[in-house]
């Protein structure tokens, strides 16, 4: 079987299972700019989306292996499939997704079936569909002890609106949002330059995480980015 998982390198190789970004770019805006900032501005601005601007991300096994999971996770094999490569990789962290996200309840379901089975792996699951994660909620579904889900807000430089917030976590969901200010940052390693994980697991239990961004034009292009600049 050719291979399903992915190892980031920035979160100390720890495993992924990753899909094409067609299924998170629709409602991100780390991926694309709006029409009105281009209009405004009359400039090209490039989205900050760390996956689309990856050129090692855009070699073909790559992006062919992204192809494959998405046709993975939409089958009934997905449970079973990735059970197996999880416990033979013998895995004590793994991560959903660093590229890409579930389409719809019943994907995120199946992840976290494999998480309950993998019950001895910590799990860190990143979305940013609160559209899902809210029918989630309604549908009773019981989060495993050893998945940390998590709201990723999908505007950049912005904080979770409380109310939003508060109501994920009284049903054990997690946020996490993007900021410039290294004050308001808690994870360490988006901090400095070539940052690594290292000891730090917030992603595999923290529900309030924020990111700094980081990257060699980003703060930038989030700055041209916000169509409040442009008021």
């Amino acid at each position: 079987m050719k291979p399903v998982l992915s190892q980031v390198s920035k979160l100390d190789n720890v495993k992924s299972f990753d899909l094409p970004l067609s299924t998170c770019q629709d409602r991100c805006m780390y991926f694309d700019v709006r029409k009105e900032v281009r209009k405004l501005t009359r400039k090209k601005i490039k989205g900050s989306c760390y996956t689309k601007n990856n050129p090692r991300l855009r070699f073909k096994k790559k992006v062919l292996k992204f192809i494959r999971n998405l046709k993975l996770i939409r089958s009934n094999r997905f449970v079973k499939v990735l059970t197996k490569e999880i416990l033979k990789d013998n895995c004590r962290k793994f991560r959903f997704f660093s590229s890409g996200q579930v389409e719809n309840l019943e994907q995120l379901i199946k992840v976290l079936q494999v998480c309950k089975i993998c019950h001895m792996v910590n799990f860190a699951i990143m979305v940013n569909s609160d559209i899902i994660l809210c029918q989630l909620i309604q549908s009773g579904y019981k989060i495993p002890k050893n998945a940390n889900l998590l709201l990723s807000n999908y505007e950049p430089n912005k904080k979770t609106p409380e109310f939003m917030k508060n109501y994920l976590i009284e049903s054990n969901i997690g946020v996490t949002q993007t900021t410039l200010k290294n004050k308001l940052a808690t994870c360490e390693a988006s901090k400095v330059k070539n940052g690594t994980c290292g000891t730090c697991e917030k992603c595999y239990y923290d529900k309030d995480i924020w990111f700094k961004i980081h990257g060699r034009y980003n703060e930038k292009r989030v700055l041209d980015l916000d169509y409040n600049n442009y008021k």
